[in-house]
C-alpha cells in the first residue's frame, strides 16, 4: 500500500513556499532580479543559496530495554508504594494530559535502570550525568529515585506529610517547568498529600488553591509549609536566597536538601556555568548542607559524543558544578537498540527495484528488497552510527550529490520508513533535522559588466549591476570590484545599491552605508512609525557629516554624477579609472535622497530599506506547512481544527512569541474567511445565459 512521501514532500514544500512568501514580501520591481532569486532560493535543500540547508537525518530506533521489569524491582530497588503509584497514577479528579502509568510488566530502558541503581544504591551519595536523546525518558532517570527516597522517608515517618525542601529541580525555561506538572501529579497524588511539590516561578500567585493534594499552588502555602519537591529556575532561586519573605522556606528546609537536578545542562556554558556553580555553592551553604551529602543530577540530549574523552569532559563538568571529586560522578548514556537484519540477507546484493515498484509492494516485501541491497544496508549502518547529511546519504546510494540525486534519496528515505519486517519493526525509522536560512540582506557588485552575471538569469539588459550575493562582502569574488548592499524604495519597490561618499587623504571614496544588522527580528513585525509623526523628532542627521549617502542607479536616470570607481573604492571624477558608476545625490546637504522613480524623499533612513526577511515571517510560512504534514488525530468523532493536527514550537523571545502567536491566529482566521467567501460566491453564482454571452 502506497503512502504519501513525508520528507520528500515536506522539504520540497518548505523551500517552495518560503521562496514564494519571501519574494511576495519583497515585491522586487526588477523582473530579472525576481527570477534570479526565485531560482536561487528554490534550489534543492543544501544547494548554495537555497532556503533550506543540507538536512540532517538520524536513525530513530528505540532505546535498549533493561532485563528486569518494574515488578521485578519492587521491594529490592524500588519502594512498593512508589511502584503502586507508577502502576496506577492518579486519574480520578480530572483527565491528565497523558497516561503516565508504568505497567508492572514494562521494562525500563537500560540507562534508566543504571541511573536508578547508581542513585539509590550508591554509597556514599553519587552524582550522575545522563546524556541521551529526546524521548528516551531522562526525566524518569532522576524523578523515580527521588520519589523512591521520599516514599521511604514517608514510611519511616508513619506517613506524616513531609515538610521542607529535599529535592531542588532547576529548569532553564518556565515552559519546561510547567511541562512536569502532570507527571508529578500522577505519581505524587497517590501518597495522599504526603509527597507534595511546587512549581515556583514568576507566575506563581500569592494565594491560590489546587485541585490536587500533592500540589502547592501559591506562595503563602510554600512559605508556611514548604513541600519536599521544589521545581524552579535560576532566577527564582536567586530571589529565594535573598528575599526576607522567602526566609521561612529555608528555615524549614535546613539540613534536609539531598537532591539537586540540573535539566538541559547544555544551556549552561562559559560564564553561565560559572554563575550556576556559584549559585549552587550559595544554595548548599544557605540550606545547611555539604556537597558530599547531596546527589547532583544533570541531564541533556545534546552533550558530547560517545568517545571516552567526551565522557571524561562531562564528568568533569558535573564534578566542577557540584563541587565533588571525580570518583563521585558517573556518566550514563542512552543506547539505541538496533534490530539485526536476517542473516540470509546480510550477504545478498540483489538488484534494487525502482521506486515505483517498491511503492506498489507491501511493507514486508519492501523490507526484504531494501535489506537485500548492499547500498541500502550501508546507508542504514551509517545512520545507526551517527547523524548524516542528505548529501552524504546521496553519495552512498547514488554515488553523486547533485540535485536529482538528493531528491531521489529523499524518496528512498521515505520508503525506508515504510518498510517493516514480520514483527512490525521498520527497516530504518528516521528523525529529520531541517534548518531554514533567513535573509539578512542582499549585496551586488557595482560593475554592470561583471563576469559573475555571465550565463545567469542576471545577464539581461534589465539588470544594471553585477553578481548578487546573500552575504556581506566588500569585493566581488568574480571581478574584484566594490560590492554594496541592495536597497528598495519603500514606496515603489525600485532597487538600488546603497553607498556613502567619504573624503579622505585628498580623495573621494565610495564606502558601504551601514544599516543595523542586529535588529530584533520579532520587532520587524510591528507596524512602522508614520513618517509624518516622526519627521521632526530629531534634528540629528542620519549619516555622519563625513559620509554622505549615495545611490548607485542605472544609466538612464537624470540628475546624477557619472564617475569612475576604482577596485579600492576611490572615485574618479573624470570617469577614466575603474568601472563606470552612476551616483544619485541629495539636492542639498540638508536634503534626503530622492527615489528617481516615485520622487519620494528619504527621512531618517526610512525610505531606502535593505532586504531583511527574518525568522518570524518565515515561521509564518513554515509552521502551517509543517502542521499540514502532521498526522490527523484519530481519537473521538468531534470535528477539530485541521483534523486535530498538532505541533509544538519554541523561540527565545517571549514578547516575540506572543506577537507571533497572535499574528498566526489572525492570519489563519483571515484565510478561513477568504475561503468561506470564495466558496460562497462560487456556490451562489448563476450559470451564464448563452444568449447574453
Amino acid at each position: 500500500m502506497e503512502r504519501t512521501p513525508f520528507y520528500a514532500t515536506l522539504i520540497e514544500q518548505l523551500g517552495r513556499r518560503a521562496t514564494r512568501a519571501a519574494l511576495g514580501l519583497s515585491g522586487f520591481r526588477n523582473d530579472t532580479l525576481q527570477e534570479y532569486l526565485r531560482a536561487l532560493f528554490d534550489r534543492v535543500a543544501g544547494a548554495p543559496g537555497a532556503f533550506l540547508a543540507d538536512p540532517v537525518f538520524e536513525a530513530g530506533f528505540g532505546w535498549q530495554p533493561a532485563e528486569r521489569t518494574l515488578s521485578g524491582l519492587e521491594g529490592n530497588l524500588l519502594h512498593p508504594g512508589l511502584v503502586r503509584a507508577l502502576r496506577e497514577p492518579q486519574k480520578q479528579k480530572k483527565r491528565l494530559g497523558e497516561d503516565y502509568s508504568f505497567p508492572a510488566r514494562r521494562r525500563p530502558y537500560r540507562h534508566q535502570l543504571q541511573a536508578w541503581q547508581a542513585l539509590i544504591q550508591g554509597q556514599p551519595p553519587r552524582s550522575v550525568l545522563v546524556t541521551s536523546g529526546t524521548g528516551s525518558g531522562k526525566t524518569e532517570c532522576f524523578l523515580i529515585p527521588i520519589l523512591n527516597d521520599l516514599a521511604t522517608e514517608l514510611e519511616q515517618r508513619q506517613n506524616a506529610p513531609l515538610t521542607g525542601v529535599r529535592a531542588l529541580f532547576l529548569y532553564p525555561l518556565n515552559a519546561l517547568i510547567k511541562s512536569q506538572k502532570d507527571r508529578l501529579v500522577a505519581w505524587s497524588e497517590p501518597f495522599n498529600g504526603g509527597l507534595r511539590f511546587c512549581l515556583y516561578n514568576g507566575n506563581t500567585p500569592e494565594q491560590a488553591k489546587s485541585d490536587w493534594r500533592c500540589e502547592v499552588a501559591d506562595r503563602q502555602t510554600l512559605r508556611a509549609n514548604p513541600p519536599p519537591l521544589l521545581v524552579t529556575n535560576a532566577t527564582m532561586l536567586e530571589y529565594l536566597l535573598v528575599r526576607n519573605e522567602d526566609r521561612p522556606i529555608i528555615e524549614q528546609s535546613q539540613g534536609q536538601l539531598r537532591w539537586i537536578v540540573i535539566d538541559e545542562a547544555h544551556t549552561y556554558v562559559g560564564s553561565q556555568a560559572a554563575e550556576l556553580t556559584l549559585l549552587l555553592r550559595r544554595v548548599l551553604h544557605t540550606f545547611g548542607c555539604r556537597p558530599g551529602e547531596v546527589r547532583f543530577i544533570a541531564t541533556s540530549a545534546t552533550l558530547g559524543d560517545a568517545s571516552a574523552a567526551s565522557r571524561q569532559h562531562l564528568a568533569e563538568f558535573l564534578a566542577d558544578v557540584a563541587g565533588v571529586s571525580m570518583d563521585r560522578v558517573r556518566v550514563i548514556e542512552g543506547q539505541r537498540e538496533i534490530p539485526t537484519l536476517p542473516e540470509s540477507l546480510l550477504n545478498s546484493n540483489l538488484p534494487r527495484p525502482d521506486l515505483e515498484t517498491l511503492r506498489a509492494q507491501s511493507p514486508q516485501e519492501r523490507f526484504l528488497a531494501l535489506a537485500s541491497d548492499g547500498r541500502m544496508r550501508a546507508m542504514r549502518a551509517q545512520l545507526v552510527t551517527q547523524p548524516s547529511l542528505l548529501s552524504q546519504l546521496a553519495e552512498i546510494l547514488q554515488g553523486r550529490t547533485d540535485a536529482p540525486a538528493r531528491r531521489e534519496t529523499l524518496q528512498w528515505l521515505d520508503l525506508c520508513t515504510q518498510a517493516e519486517n514480520d514483527q512490525g519493526e521498520p527497516f530504518l525509522p528516521l528523525r529529520g533535522h531541517l534548518f531554514q536560512r533567513t535573509v539578512s540582506g542582499l549585496w551586488a557588485c557595482a560593475n554592470s559588466t561583471c563576469s559573475g552575471r555571465t550565463s545567469t538569469v542576471l545577464d539581461q539588459p534589465g539588470w544594471p549591476f553585477g553578481a548578487v550575493f546573500l552575504e556581506r562582502r566588500e569585493r566581488c569574488r568574480h571581478c574584484q570590484n566594490p560590492v554594496f548592499e541592495l536597497v528598495q524604495c519603500a514606496e515603489c519597490g525600485a532597487e538600488y545599491l546603497s553607498a556613502a561618499e567619504q573624503h579622505e587623504s585628498g580623495h573621494d571614496w565610495l564606502v558601504a552605508r551601514e544599516y543595523d544588522l542586529n535588529e530584533d527580528e520579532f520587532q520587524q513585525e510591528l507596524e512602522p512609525i508614520n513618517d509624518d509623526e516622526s519627521e521632526d523628532e530629531s534634528d540629528t542627521p542620519s549619516e555622519p557629516t563625513a559620509k554622505q549617502p549615495r545611490l548607485l542607479t542605472r544609466f538612464d536616470q537624470a540628475t546624477q554624477r557619472n564617475w569612475g570607481l576604482a577596485p579600492d573604492g576611490r572615485l574618479d571624477p573624470s570617469g577614466t579609472v575603474g568601472i563606470a558608476v552612476h551616483l544619485r545625490l541629495p539636492a542639498s546637504e540638508d536634503d534626503g535622497l530622492e527615489c528617481p522613480i516615485c520622487r519620494e524623499k528619504e527621512r531618517n533612513k526610512q525610505l531606502f530599506r535593505p532586504v531583511r526577511i527574518g525568522a518570524p515571517f518565515l515561521l509564518g510560512t513554515a509552521i502551517p506547512t509543517l502542521l499540514e504534514a502532521m498526522p490527523p488525530l484519530t481519537e473521538g468523532q468531534e470535528p477539530r481544527p485541521l483534523d486535530g493536527r498538532r505541533l509544538i514550537t519554541f523561540t527565545d523571545s517571549r514578547q516575540g512569541t506572543a506577537r507571533f502567536a497572535a499574528k498566526l491566529q489572525q492570519e489563519s482566521e483571515r484565510d478561513y474567511v477568504r475561503s468561506l467567501l470564495y466558496h460562497s460566491l462560487i456556490a451562489s453564482a448563476q450559470p451564464a445565459d448563452p444568449v447574453q454571452v
